[in-house]
């Protein structure tokens, strides 16, 4: 086991007074090689480069996945005058329960998870960068009793660290109580947790460089921001079928994964499996006025139901849909079902491809 230990100084915590912080609470990360390895890699050459990074707090019950932002300050070496050369992870609501849970001196210990150790139903995608970099989760456990033997022990090996910096330490070994909260999720699938996405988190993310804001996605984050943006519900028939981690629910792409589409939310409806499938193959799409289009050639009274009606639309304008990403699906997907090649299309097996009236033709390999 490989653990991060932080004790916190008061410039982290915001400058309280009566009750209520001056500034933004966060968690600085050291710089060293040691513990940077433990975290998602940002750029040196990237002004403010960031990612988006699930934590699971072992002081919350029942068990919740918190998003925060994990973000490297860098305008020292991309911006002229700069001074900032650190690591931050911000705190949020979610992270501190809506209280000003941390405190000086708290040591909070994070032990970093394969994200598929945690997941019982893995349908894995093919992805190349997917096998490349597997996604994290974050267990997060706080330390705020000074006379527990834990806290003196954790206290012990960060005055003995040799990392720069007050309050660093990395651990290799069992911290046993650690490990005995961790235990109680194992039978707890990641899918089953609550996903809490604070406000905040939306609002740091958010550039003018759309590539640049997907960087920040995976396959795992981008599923679970558009679950919550659309509170696990199907954004057309407004159900879901669920049971435990067990649900019909699934994240679509609008502008398709096979298409280079991006993990950005704003490309993503949460559909119930008919519904997706229906989707993919083009039988409808959605309009600039988030409305469901049916292709007129569809037979299925079930689907056709649903023609002209609107979407559900998040309130937070960041899971929306975005409309370019609308259209590509209605110019490049909408009716891809009426050709030969739709299965290699949606499979990702392609044979040769030809542009027929702006519709898309294939001939699948044999």
């Amino acid at each position: 086991m490989k653990y991060y230990l932080k004790r916190l100084g008061p410039q982290e915590l915001g400058s309280v007074r009566n009750g209520k912080t001056q500034r933004g609470r966060y968690i600085y990360i050291s710089k060293a090689n040691r513990v940077l390895d433990l975290f998602p890699p940002l750029s040196r050459t990237v002004t403010n480069d960031s990612s988006i990074i699930p934590i699971i707090p072992l002081y919350e019950k029942p068990a919740k996945k918190v998003y925060c932002n994990f973000i490297y300050h860098n305008d020292k070496f991309n911006v002229d005058g700069g001074t900032r050369n650190e690591y931050r992870i911000y705190s949020n609501n979610a992270l501190e329960e809506g209280t000003l849970l941390f405190q000086t001196n708290d040591i909070l210990i994070f032990r970093p998870e394969k994200a598929s150790a945690l997941q019982k139903d893995i349908i894995p995608e093919n992805i190349p960068e997917y096998a490349v970099a597997e996604p994290k989760v974050y267990f997060l456990y706080r330390c705020f009793e000074s006379n527990s033997l834990l806290y003196k022990r954790c206290n012990e090996l960060i005055e003995e660290s040799e990392i720069r910096g007050n309050g660093h330490a990395v651990y290799e070994g069992m911290l046993e109580e650690v490990e005995k909260e961790i235990a109680e999720l194992r039978d707890k699938s990641l899918d089953e947790m609550d996903t809490v996405i604070d406000a905040t988190v939306t609002a740091k993310v958010q550039t003018g460089d759309m590539n640049a804001m997907a960087s920040l996605f995976n396959r795992d984050s981008f599923r679970d921001f558009v679950m919550t943006g659309y509170n696990y519900k199907c954004a057309i028939t407004g159900n879901v079928i669920r049971y435990g981690s067990f649900m019909n629910l699934e994240a679509a792409h609008i502008w398709p994964r096979s298409h280079n589409g991006l993990y950005l939310p704003s490309n993503g409806i949460a559909l119930c499996r008919d519904m997706h499938w229906a989707f993919d193959k083009g039988m409808f799409t959605v309009d600039d006025n988030f409305r469901v289009i049916v292709h007129q050639e569809i037979e299925s009274e079930y689907l056709k139901q649903y023609n002209n009606k609107q979407l559900f639309i998040p309130e937070n304008p960041f899971f929306r849909p975005d409309i370019n990403n609308l259209r590509y699906h209605r110019s490049n997907i909408y009716g891809l079902f009426k050709t030969s090649g739709s299965l290699a299309k949606a499979t990702g097996y392609y044979g040769n491809v030809t542009s027929v009236s702006g519709m898309t033709t294939e001939t699948p390999k044999k």
